[in-house]
Parts: C-alpha cells; structure tokens; sequence
C-alpha cells in the first residue's frame, strides 16, 4: 500500500514552523518519482500544498517526451466529456461529444485518456464532491466499487477481494472536507497501458508557504530540471517554495509478455501438480501418484501402466471445512465444489468410514495450491468409494441411495418459487449453507442444526396458520409458535390429536436442539444433548442424518396436507 504518513510528510505543513520544509518542496519530486516505481502509483490527491494529477497519453505522443510540451498541459480531474455547441465562425451551428481532455493545451496529450474525474452534483450534493474513474480502465480490469473496502475491486487467483483502485479519504488529516488521495494498484495499471500503448503522465505541483504570512514571490531562486522523463521547475525563497512539473512512468510490460502470460495461463504451461497416497485400483496397490494429466491414463489406453485418471484419493473430513466456512467465496452444491475463483472440484463423495474422496483427474484441475491444501488432508483408505459414487460415476445410472437432506432442499425451493400463504420463501444462502456435518466437531454438527431449523422451522408464517385455525373453528393460544400451531392445522385437515402430535415430533427435537445447542443454554446441558446424540446414533454426523430424515418426512407430508 501507498505510504499515507510518507506522502502527508510532503503535502501538509508541520506544526511547527520548520524552515527546512517550506524551502525544500524539490523534495516533493523526489516522492513523486519513488512512488512511480511503487506498487501503488498515485493518480490524483489535492491535499494541503501538493497537487498532483495523473492520465494517460499516447506512448507515440511521448516518446521521446517534449518536456516543455508536457509542463503547458492543462489538465484537472473537474474536466469531463460534454455534449458541446459551438456557434459562428462563418459556419452552421453544431454539436459534438468533447472529451476530457479536448483542450489539454499541448500537442503530447491529444488522444490520450483521463483517469480520475471529480463532479458535484450542483444543487443537489450540497458540498460534496463524487470521484469518478474512467470507464474504459473500470471495465477493462473487471473492477466493481465497494463501499466497505472504499475502493474499486476485482477477485484475484484466489477469489479473494483484492482492492485495484482505492480512493483515501484523508479529510481529518487535512482539515478540508473533500480532501483525497486515488491511487492504483501499479501491476494493473501497466497491464492497462501495455494494452492501449499509453504511459502515465504525472502532473505535479508543490507550493510550500505558511499560510497567513505569505506575501507572493519575491524574485526566488530559480531552478529547473529536464531529464528524459522528468521534467521540473521551481523557485525558493525565505520560508517558502515551489517546484512544478510532469513525471512519465512508462509500461513495465509489453503486449507479447502479456500474451506469453496468457498462452501459459491457458495450456498450463510450467503448471505444478502434487501427488496423493491415492488406490491405484489398475495396479492393485496404495501408491503415492501424481495427479498431473501425464502420469495418468484413460480406460482406452490399454497398453499404459499407469494409474486411471480416475483413481480414488481419499481425506479427512475436515478438507470441507475451508469451503462451509465461506459460502460467500465457495459453493458447496451436491457432491462438487465451486470456487468464485472460477475453479471447481467437479464431484466428492463420502465414504462409509466418513472420509472425503475424489478423482486424480480432477484434483489436478485444482490450482496447485489448493492442490497442496487437499494433501494436507489426504490419508490411507480406510473403506471403498462410496456405493453411491460407484453407482453414478462408473455404472452411469442414477443412485439408488436416497438422501433425504437433498430432497428436503428440493422441496423448500419449490415452496419459495410459489409460495402458499403459510411459507415465508427461504433465503437462497440458508440452502447453500446447509451441509451434512463429517467430523466429530460438536461446533459443526451445532451449526448444521442451527441453519436447518433457519430453513424449515422458521418458514412457517404463524398469522397464516392462525387464519387457518380461525376458518376451521378451530381454537389456539396466542402464545403459540408455528410448530404448535401448525400440529394444530394437521388435526383439521383429518389427523387425530396424537397422530398429529407424533407427526411434529421430529420438528419440534430439532427446535428444542437448536433452542439448546445455539442457544443459552447452560454447558452441561449441552454437553448433555451431545454425549446423548452420540449414544443414540453413534456419532454426531450419524445424529444429524438420522433427524433430517425425520425432518424431511414430516415436511413432505405437512406440505401435502396443506
């Protein structure tokens, strides 16, 4: 990141009177050249007494760079494209599109590109002052504002949010309300300019004084500096200076490095593979094997000896965590695994000793190192592949395995695509979120309670159910919650009282957990309800199966009495 303190050194006057500092603003040259070998490069700030402005212009236009051309530029980030009327000159009258920089004042910047716009919304925004960025650069490196980050974003290799453009607001530093700095993220920026075959012409002005005591130039001492892409000039005398002029940083890239880039990118050229302890079914043996596409063969390739692409690898529960943890960077849908990063793990299954398993083939579409992350949990086979993953990946059919947590979601989302008036439609993320916990985490198996009873328990609008009890003649307790309520619905619709009551028995557990285990309870309590899940079904992840079968046999057939 751009070093704020470093750059406030050079804009805003100390507190004490320093005689060192207004008469020395060349040193605000000596930052701006720095800052454009950073890896944040600064297009516009107006704080204190530094201004600095920077665009794009034509590299043809400079190079070589005509430094006394550059220094009669004028350029300010309140320019901006116009619908333009021009009248006279012997000539009908007309109208045509003015670009930002139509009149730059010198020959360089003609048809070059300005990046940072400052407007005011007149009449309306009341002092506030908008920054706007070019919409060619925006589009171009995929890039989207976000409020929290106070920046224009992308997604990097990761899928992590990665800030390209920031805008600072550095108003409580400076004392003036609209003061900021715009910087970019350099390696984009020379993406950018490689391109367009442009380069950054930087604008700079440092004018150090003490406000309130300063009377005008008084013949200063004059200096002045032209070096192939730096080009100054300024003056000093007693307690104050200037120096003005333009920096050029050039594309530290070329459009053949960038297409090189992207060849590799595509073919996978140089692309690392790991290996994994995986069964070498072909070879009948448990063998350490790489999951590049060279080390493995298809079926058809009868007369290699080297494993199948889809030999099975196998890992501890755990390996999911990474991905429930951060629906919002990873999708968990059946049995695959997407990332926003524009990865995916095509199919997973888990097997009967609980351990998470996949294809070589397809680990080794993973980046290498999500590659490495998956190794960390690889281990021995402690059983086969599932009887589901063999029924669907090797004999083609459809799996004869039924599982209810699937069939569940599938029926809520029909109920949020037309909802009847006793369903309140379900947040998309609540689904997404739900997964059947693996490992012995009382955490996790608590958390996948807690989002099931979110999805189902709370779609039920109580004031719909209460009209439905009120229609029938039926009465009720206003205190009643919509379990209640709704085993009071099922009596009117043909069941008798204590079928009706054994019907909402598994809703109602799973309320009374999700009430215990993520809610106030005291910790022996829940300690309690955890040793008791596990004597009854054996484990945690076995718990959780057997009740969202109850679940999901009791919804069915609520939603076809209703």
């Amino acid at each position: 990141m751009v070093d704020l303190e470093a750059f406030l050194r050079e804009a805003i006057p100390p507190e004490a009177e320093d005689e060192h500092w207004l008469e020395h603003a060349a040193e605000g040259v000596d930052f701006i050249v720095r800052n454009g070998r950073s890896e944040e490069i600064i297009l516009y700030t107006g704080v204190g007494q530094a201004y600095v402005h920077a665009v794009l212009a034509p590299l043809a236009n400079v190079t070589p760079a005509d430094g006394a051309d550059l220094q009669r530029a004028h350029i300010g980030a309140d320019n901006s494209w116009a619908l333009e009327h021009v009248s006279g000159g012997g000539q009908p009258d007309r109208m045509y599109l003015s670009t930002p920089l139509d009149s730059p004042g010198c020959k360089s910047l003609v048809g070059g590109e300005q990046l940072v716009f400052r407007r005011s919304f007149a009449g309306v925004d009341r002092g506030l002052v908008r920054t706007e960025l070019s919409q060619p650069l925006i589009q171009a490196l995929d890039l989207y504002w976000m409020e929290e980050e106070r920046a224009f974003c992308r997604l990097n290799e990761d899928g992590d949010v990665e800030p390209i453009v920031r805008i600072y607001d550095l108003s409580k530093r400076s004392g003036e309300a609209q003061d900021v700095l715009v910087t970019i993220d350099a390696h984009q920026l020379h993406r950018y300019m490689a391109v367009t075959e442009m380069a950054l012409v930087v604008k700079f002005d440092f004018t150090r004084y003490r406000s309130g005591s300063f009377t005008g130039w008084h013949d200063p001492s004059r200096s002045e500096v032209n070096e192939p892409d730096l080009f100054h000039h300024g003056g000093v005398q007693s307690n104050s200076s200037f120096v003005n002029g333009v920096h050029i940083v050039r594309p530290a890239l070329t459009k053949d490095m960038m297409i090189q880039k992207s060849r590799a990118h595509w073919s996978d050229a140089g692309k690392q593979y790991a290996t994994f302890i995986a069964q070498d079914w072909k070879n009948e043996r448990i063998a350490e094997v790489s999951c590049a596409p060279s080390a493995l063969a298809s079926y058809f390739e009868s007369d290699s000896s080297l494993p199948f692409q889809t030999t099975p690898a196998f890992f501890k529960p755990d390996v999911l965590h990474r991905y429930k943890a951060d629906p919002e960077k990873y999708q968990l849908d059946h049995r695959a695994i997407r990332s926003r990063a524009g990865w995916s793990l095509k199919t997973y299954d888990v097997n009967e000793a609980g351990q998470v398993h996949t294809y070589l083939c397809y680990l080794g579409n993973l980046p290498y190192n999500e590659q490495i992350y998956w190794k960390s949990f690889n281990e021995q086979p402690k059983a086969p592949i599932s009887e589901r993953a063999f029924e669907t990946d090797f004999e083609g059919s459809f799996s004869s395995m039924p599982d209810p947590l699937v069939s569940l979601k599938y029926e809520v989302a029909k109920l949020d695509k037309s909802p009847p008036d006793y369903w309140q439609p379900r947040d998309g993320s609540l689904a997404e979120a739900l997964h059947y916990p693996l490992t012995a985490s009382s955490e996790e198996w608590a958390t996948a309670i807690l989002v099931l009873d979110q999805l189902v328990v709370e779609g039920f609008v109580q004031k719909a159910l209460r009209l439905r009890l009120d229609a029938a003649g039926r009465g009720y307790d206003k205190q009643w919650g919509s379990l209640r309520l709704l085993q009071e619905v099922l009596v009117t619709t043909g069941y008798l009282e204590d079928e009706a009551k054994d019907q909402m028995e598994p809703l109602k557990h799973l309320h009374y957990l999700r009430s215990k285990v993520k809610g106030h309870a005291a910790a022996t309590e829940k300690a309690n309800l955890i040793k008791r899940a596990k004597a009854d079904q054996g484990s945690l992840p076995a718990h959780f199966r057997w009740l969202v079968a109850g679940v999901q046999e009791t919804f069915d057939r609520i939603v076809e009495r209703l």
